[in-house]
């Protein structure tokens, strides 16, 4: 495969004239959320550059929330995985890639994979991080960045790999997402239609799905949590989001709050939508999900349980949070199954609803 020249440098490194930039990190919602504010500190550092972002298609809708995104490059692994739609599914990624040539290709995921998407570019100026999550993945880089060295918070590592990229220190990784219209506009007819047709004046968002088995609370304590908060605040309504596989969950709770002002719009938005519902909200309840990266970006309040992971590496990145992380020797094992509940039994309901009433009261 032909390479293509890489752009002028200074003699530290520091990249000059750098024009167009792919982005690579295709995948997860958190992920691409912790990414956001270094690729907006690019954009804010080179206004007259374009930016592309080869990602999933599930996530598909969050990078043009960035003005600075020009492009979204669908990276299609699940085709990819499978012989028969492979060939025609690696073409088509081809194709889109090498469109048009890129001056760089900054690779924030660290994967063998999201390496492999850029060396397919054909750019000669590949940078990802010196410490790649998947080690074979440094040797697809042409530029190795600092970041990884010193573990912190995910957004924090995003951002020291942007430094680094960019040779300079005193970059704006401020972060605000404008409102899609027409996402919004869908988010609201479906809060509306989930409430029997009328729009609440405020309402909590209750996420009760999680990636892994072990970070998701069961459908008792969601439950109880709602009830007591509830209780404290009887004019608040609550809203179970999340994805269609998570419906089962949320009619779990939605059978054990009989009489509580509670709807579900699980399974009904695409995750523009579900953005502009958390937008619209005045609370986030949830595990380590999704959901609460997208409350934490957005400055809604969050109380957000953490069992099996370190809420320091992946926590709700914001000011106005009550994380609950279990006080037993285990916590933080990273364990993705476990046979034990200790972990989702040592956190009380009751604490949550207080906090999160705290959470209501400071926002109002």
């Amino acid at each position: 495969m032909t390479e293509r020249t890489p752009p002028p440098h200074e003699p530290d490194g520091t990249v000059t004239t750098v024009k167009r930039y792919l982005i690579v990190k295709p995948s997860s919602l958190g992920d691409i959320l912790h990414a956001m504010p270094a690729v907006s500190a690019l954009a804010k550092a080179c206004p007259d550059a374009c930016v592309d972002w080869a990602v999933k298609p599930a996530f598909a809708d969050l990078p043009p929330y960035l003005p600075c995104v020009r492009r979204v490059i669908l990276f299609h692994d699940d085709k990819l995985r499978r012989a028969l739609p492979f060939l025609p599914a690696f073409i088509g990624l081809c194709s889109d890639l090498r469109r048009e040539p890129y001056d760089a290709v900054i690779d924030l995921q660290g994967l063998v994979r999201s390496a492999v998407i850029g060396r397919l570019t054909g750019c000669a100026f590949r940078a990802g991080p010196a410490t790649p999550r998947e080690r074979p993945a440094s040797k697809f880089y042409t530029r190795h960045l600092k970041g990884h060295e010193h573990p912190g918070h995910a957004v924090e590592v995003n951002n020291a790999l942007m430094k680094d990229f960019l040779g300079r220190d005193d970059l704006d990784f401020s972060l605000t997402l404008p409102v899609n219209k027409q996402s919004a506009g869908r988010a609201r007819e479906v809060v509306a239609e989930a409430f029997g047709g009328f729009l609440p004046d405020r309402f909590a968002v209750v996420a009760p799905g999680a990636r892994w088995a072990t970070k998701k609370w069961p459908a008792d304590f969601f439950s109880a949590v709602i009830a007591s908060l509830a209780r404290r605040d009887p004019g608040l309504k609550f809203l179970l989001a999340g994805t269609r596989d998570e419906e089962a969950d949320a009619d779990e709770i939605l059978a054990k709050s009989r009489g509580l002002p509670v709807a579900s719009v699980c399974g009904k938005t695409s995750v523009g939508e579900l953005l502009e519902v958390i937008r619209m909200s005045s609370l986030m309840v949830c595990n380590d999900s999704g959901p609460m990266h997208i409350a934490a970006v957005l400055g809604v309040p969050v109380a957000a349980m953490f069992g099996p992971t370190d809420p320091a590496l992946t926590g709700p990145y914001c000011e106005k949070k009550s994380v609950f992380v279990p006080e037993i020797a285990c916590n933080r094992c990273f364990l993705r199954y476990c046979k034990d509940s200790r972990c989702h039994a040592s956190v009380d309901p009751e604490a949550v609803a207080e906090a999160s009433f705290k959470l209501l009261m400071e926002r109002n």
